[in-house]
């Protein structure tokens, strides 16, 4: 009969080849992208031409 610290031993030797087995390559963190405020107003379109259909259905410039 085994003591249980021989059954604690063969325990983890078994358990530590399956860790080492389920282990996955974790991505790497990127960095946060620092935007300026005139970035983030052209990703949005604010600087954009806006153009509305005027009197007669024609496109104008706003």
């Amino acid at each position: 009969m085994r003591t249980i610290q021989q059954e604690l031993k063969k325990w983890m030797k078994v358990n530590k080849e399956r860790q080492n087995k389920r282990k996955k390559a974790r991505k790497k963190k990127r960095g946060k992208e620092r935007l300026t405020e005139r970035d983030i107003k052209e990703l949005m379109g604010v600087c954009r031409p806006v153009y509305r259909r005027g009197k007669g259905g024609a496109f104008r410039q706003r």
